[in-house]
């Protein structure tokens, strides 16, 4: 369980916001280069960032369900 809750940390912590970061900067070099697809991109940039706040809010409302049942 240990091992579960310090991959979970990690990926909060690190992987998941910037991945978010390189998919929205990723997406805003293509836009500048590629003109004729922006809707597109702007699409998957608001994607992208819907995403990186529903994976933020999945993990306080499980520090708090957590934290109300004894978790830690």
């Amino acid at each position: 369980m240990d091992t579960l809750n310090e991959i979970i940390s990690v990926l909060r912590i690190a992987v998941i916001p910037l991945g978010t970061i390189f998919r929205v900067v990723f997406c805003f070099t293509k836009m500048i280069y590629d003109e004729e697809t922006q809707g597109s991109y702007k699409k998957k940039i608001r994607n992208t960032i819907v995403f990186g706040i529903i994976t933020e809010l999945i993990f306080v409302i499980l520090d708090i369900i957590k934290s109300y049942y004894g978790g830690y």
